[in-house]
């Protein structure tokens, strides 16, 4: 069996892992050796070497069918075909119609960032049109299952939706090219039309979900395929007529991310409790409407959850009751919102996001201060700090580093954005000092994981590793929300420098507690964990937290509307979703590590 050429994917579960290449399943075991037969073959070229469409077509389809199969190899498309997969498909139509509703958002990026109105452009602003008004065929297919349509669109994207979302915006926003690569791979799925019509036949005659649903959402693709979708990202490299090798090879990394991506929304809809919010919106209709929140759910995130209710709205946990399932999805979804009158689900849901209610702010700076003080619940209490204190493992450890490293080398981006945004002057003098001290960070984080490494891991750099999905949402929609509403990423920055929260001289006691337990029970550890150490210093000596506190008192001299605190309150939410990327992606051990491998240019 002849493989294709393709960066290796993990099939589950954690406790038996295995790596899949291509068509091959492989052992975890046998990662590290697999390393040095595929790691030369990820290289798309010379570093200043170009490929012609058709070369690079050849590469971007043998992407898309590895892809393809990571994604229908996960365990909810067996329950489909077997008739047992009710909540999942539930789930399904309600967040296909959350990511639907996304496409201008998400999409349009992709039609600005070209250098010039080329065949490139027209052909994303072609398909932004096309895609503005999909959402419906899942609202319809959601009506006939007794859901308002009103409450559909209130109801709020659950996290691995929004992840996916704002991972396609930041592709989008490199360019055309990349933007029509990766949904690309979308389009893909829907091409062999007679295997799509058996599916969703079969399904409709399983009896999980009503026929009419089933329906309605096959004339999404029977529409996708009529616009001639599938072949938009073969246009699109005929359109660029030669790409460069180190272009190419972002954007296969770029459409591995969005098959991951894919792969951990499934995660969520097979486990989590959007389904559940499905099964009870018949009954919540009754009740009356909520009313729509101020911003898409993909843009604002208010009310912030704790970090327990994220995870339990995300994954799921089978000590719930259908009732508490319930309960937890319409508070969720709902939020703010939330029904309070009847029936009996709605006011449990009412009962449980009263607490977390948001409240003007009045006061200063001061009261920014404690506004973004509150956020912190996204990520106190997060399942990763337990892992990581009661059953560390190296390669999670070394996992939390990689990926703070790719995190913290985007600051030239998304503060880049911040500046240019800003029209105060004084304040774009702060988000300047922010960059510079913060500019040689990123090459701290790499520099002394490598060196901590030494030879463990295959020795992968890592300059040659992927960051995660969920990894590249945050760090892209931190440089969308830059450009689009300075205020709110002003208060970003302050959430996530006042993570840290500094006493005295030092950095806090819980930041000390923490690398020394993790220590104690993984002594192997230290060297990585003294890389983060160093950087905690190194902000703790800078006095990020007095900076935050100036830039705060400057940001309350101008008016903060409510869609500016919605859309910053998002942040905690996608840190919740880059904390628990980690968490379950690192799970799987040191093929864990491997897996990241990355296409490159250059030898």
């Amino acid at each position: 069996m002849r493989l294709r050429r393709t960066t290796p994917f993990l099939l589950g579960p954690a406790a038996d892992p295995a790596l899949l290449l291509d068509r091959a399943e492989v052992p975890a075991t046998a990662a590290e050796a697999l390393l040095d037969r595929i790691s030369p073959t990820l290289v798309t070229g010379d570093e200043a070497g170009t490929l012609t469409a058709e070369e690079a077509q050849a590469l971007v389809l043998g992407q898309y069918e590895a892809c393809l199969e990571h994604v229908y190899s996960h365990p909810a498309w067996s329950e489909v075909r077997a008739g047992t997969a009710a909540a999942f498909l539930r789930a399904y139509l309600l967040e296909n119609r959350h990511y639907l509703a996304a496409a201008p958002f998400r999409m349009a990026p992709g039609v600005g960032a070209g250098p010039r109105p080329d065949a490139l452009n027209e052909l994303q602003a072609r398909h932004v049109v096309e895609e503005a008004d999909h959402d419906t065929y899942f609202e319809n297919g959601l009506a006939a299952l007794g859901c308002d349509r009103a409450l559909v669109r209130a109801a709020r994207p659950w996290p691995a939706t929004v992840e996916w979302i704002h991972l396609m915006r930041t592709v989008a926003e490199a360019g055309p090219l990349p933007a029509a690569l990766c949904s690309g791979l979308l389009e893909f799925t829907a091409g062999n039309r007679t295997s799509v019509a058996g599916w969703h036949e079969h399904v409709a005659a399983s009896g999980q979900v009503a026929p009419e649903a089933m329906s309605a959402i096959f004339e999404h693709v029977k529409t996708d395929l009529g616009l001639g979708h599938g072949s938009n990202w073969k246009e699109a490299l005929e359109a660029a007529a030669v790409v460069t090798a180190w272009d190419l090879a972002d954007a296969l990394n770029e459409i591995t991310l969005v098959a991951e991506a894919i792969v951990r929304w499934l995660d969520s809809l097979h486990r989590g409790l959007s389904g559940d919010l499905v099964g009870v919106m018949p009954e919540l209709t009754a009740a009356g409407e909520t009313a729509p929140a101020a911003l898409g759910g993909e843009a604002g995130g208010l009310p912030v959850w704790p970090a327990e209710i994220l995870h339990l709205a995300a994954h799921g946990d089978p000590g719930l009751t259908p009732g508490m399932r319930a309960a937890v999805a319409t508070a969720y979804a709902y939020g703010e919102g939330v029904l309070d009158d009847a029936p009996e689900v709605a006011k449990a849901a009412a009962r449980l996001a009263a607490p977390y209610r948001h409240r003007p702010v009045d006061g200063g700076g001061a009261a920014l201060e404690k506004l973004v003080g509150t956020w912190m619940r996204a990520i106190d209490g997060h399942r990763l700090w337990t892992e990581m204190t009661e059953r560390p493992t190296l390669p999670l450890v070394y996992g939390w580093l990689v990926e703070n490293h790719h995190y913290v080398a985007a600051i030239w981006q998304h503060c880049g954005a911040g500046i240019a945004a800003c029209p105060d002057p004084r304040m774009r003098l702060h988000l300047v000092h922010h960059l510079e001290e913060e500019f040689e960070h990123g090459a701290m984080f790499r520099e002394g994981i490598d060196k901590a490494r030494g030879s463990a891991f295959g020795g992968l750099a890592v300059e040659h590793m992927r960051p995660l999905p969920s990894t590249r949402a945050f760090t892209g929609a931190l440089r969308g929300l830059a450009g689009r509403d300075w205020k709110a990423y002003v208060l970003a920055v302050a959430f996530l420098q006042l993570t840290l929260r500094a006493e005295g001289d030092g950095p806090a006691d819980r930041h000390v507690s923490f690398y020394r337990t993790v220590t104690e029970r993984l002594p192997d550890a230290r060297p990585l964990l003294d890389v983060m150490r160093r950087h905690d210093a190194e902000d703790t000596d800078l006095g990020h937290a007095h900076d935050v506190r100036e830039m705060l008192d400057l940001l309350a001299e101008h008016p903060i509307g409510p869609d500016t605190i919605a859309s910053a309150a998002l942040v905690p939410q996608l840190t919740w979703s880059f904390l628990d990327g980690i968490r379950a992606h690192y799970a799987y051990g040191p093929a864990a590590v491997i897996q990241r491998v990355a296409w490159r240019a250059g030898r």
